[in-house]
């Protein structure tokens, strides 16, 4: 985290200040949240759409803030310590990230892409752990305040960082790659996420390939080379010729192709370009055999052998609630509650299709943030379903009332499809198969909260 005097933190921002005798204490670490504040930190105050952190500000003092971040607008600033007076305190906060980046000596990769950054970041992070010290984004800390707190969470010593990024808008990750300077960039795909505020799926690519605009010098970009979009979206960036550019995928012209994988009950075995050396993740789904390719491609880029990959892919720390399988009784779930977009549904159903299970029930809850097209695209997933082997379709939500449609228009006779309005309803449906041999895919929006019918299920089971 980052450690410096106050007086250092006003110099790095250019600041003015109010006279206070603490001018020569050590801040350690920086905080946003005045419940969390630990001894030593320098408070943050946001102010957001529904909250002002400026109020909060005598408790983040009482829980040992050295130091506070001020709007010069804001009236009634503290007296107890430090404050130092900026005009924007987000935009002060961004400043010092992008300060504090720049003084670390460390290698950078930015990780982004609309489907399987956070499992590729967890990847990435467990292989370079392994010869590297190394730190990555936590949770999902990847947006225009996440990804400041995860620069200035990284230790003086941390040799590689793994920095994830998510975009809504265009010129998102333009700003945040300039913040971040990452001296690898990888894009994992592009799918349907955030077709609502950008329009088409060639400004999403477009938006992707932003990451590249804060590249360093004689930097390296990874791509999925499978999308065709996104692969057009790189050709037109017109990237200087002094960076590298390597692909990966299933297709033969990429620099690292899938030429073997296989699904085991704790993870996925791979292999690439024809070589010998398999590789386990301990990650479901064929996808994030390609997800680890992109991954594996910038472990190579920083010598690290297959030896030491292996060895890191094993001891990766994994994020919640994506493709987790758990046992509830008899039953198994395989819980991708996080979040949810066509793409991300198809692999997690891709997924469901490798497992042996006497009995599978698909649970899906609404895709949100798909714009105008929102209800075709419910209804095409819903007659995708017919290419899988399931016994029963639930489905939850306002919009997922059109995958049910396009599930009872395709699908064969036999299929129990049902619609869900209510939460509970669902919940008190799926409990008594917790007492069979059976598999449930349960998954959704973030906003759907699907997450509470796991819980629910996974609650007194023994």
């Amino acid at each position: 985290m980052i450690i410096r005097s106050v007086e250092g933190i006003i110099q790095m921002l250019d600041a003015d200040y109010m006279e206070h005798e603490d001018i020569h204490k050590r801040i350690r670490g920086v905080c946003i949240d005045s419940r969390k504040v630990v001894e030593g930190n320098l408070y943050i105050p946001i102010k957001g759409a529904r909250n002002n952190g400026h109020n909060y500000v005598k408790q983040a003092i009482e829980q040992g803030a050295a130091a506070v971040l001020w709007n010069k607008s804001e009236p009634n600033p503290p007296s107890e310590v430090t404050v130092i007076l900026v005009d924007d305190t987000t935009a002060a906060l961004q400043q010092l990230a992008y300060g504090y980046r720049n003084q670390l000596r460390l290698k950078v990769i930015g990780v982004t892409g609309s489907n399987g950054k956070t499992s590729t970041k967890d990847i990435l992070a467990g292989m370079l752990s392994s010869r590297y010290i190394t730190q990555k984004t936590l949770g999902n800390y990847n947006n225009e305040i996440g990804v400041p707190l995860t620069l200035l969470s990284l230790s003086e010593n941390t040799q590689v960082a793994v920095v994830e990024m998510g975009m809504e808008n265009l010129e998102e990750l333009d700003f945040l790659s300039r913040m971040v300077r990452p001296d690898i960039a990888l894009i994992t795909n592009v799918g349907t996420a955030h077709l609502e505020n950008l329009g088409s799926m060639e400004n999403i690519a477009k938006a992707k390939v932003e990451i590249t605009h804060g590249l360093k010098p004689h930097g390296l970009l990874i791509y999925n080379g499978d999308q065709p979009l996104l692969k057009e979206a790189v050709t037109l960036a017109a990237i200087s010729g002094d960076k590298q550019i390597k692909t990966f995928g299933e297709a033969e012209t990429n620099d690292m192709r899938l030429t073997y994988v296989k699904q085991g009950a704790k993870g996925i075995s791979f292999s690439v370009n024809e070589e010998e050396t398999i590789f386990s993740v301990p990650l479901l789904g064929k996808h994030q055999a390609v997800n680890a390719m992109g991954a594996l491609l910038c472990a190579r880029a920083l010598e690290l052998s297959d030896i030491e990959i292996q060895s890191g892919m094993a001891r990766m720390e994994k994020t919640g609630m994506r493709n987790e399988l758990i046992q509830a009784k008899r039953s198994y779930i395989l819980n991708d509650s996080y979040k949810s977009n066509p793409q991300s549904c198809i692999a997690a159903l891709d997924t469901l299709a490798l497992f042996d299970s006497p009995y599978k029930i698909a649970v899906l809850a609404d895709m949100l943030d798909l714009g105008a097209e929102s209800d075709r695209i419910h209804f095409q997933l819903g007659k995708r379903l017919a290419h899988y082997r399931l016994n029963e379709i639930l489905t939850y939500g306002e919009m997922s009332a059109y995958i049910t449609q396009g599930a009872l228009q395709e699908c064969a006779s036999d299929v129990f499809i049902r619609h869900f309005n209510d939460k509970d309803e669902l919940i008190a449906y799926l409990m008594p198969y917790r007492d069979k041999d059976c598999m449930m895919l349960i998954k959704g929006s973030r906003g759907l909260q699907m997450d509470e019918v796991v819980d629910a299920l996974c609650e007194s089971q023994h």
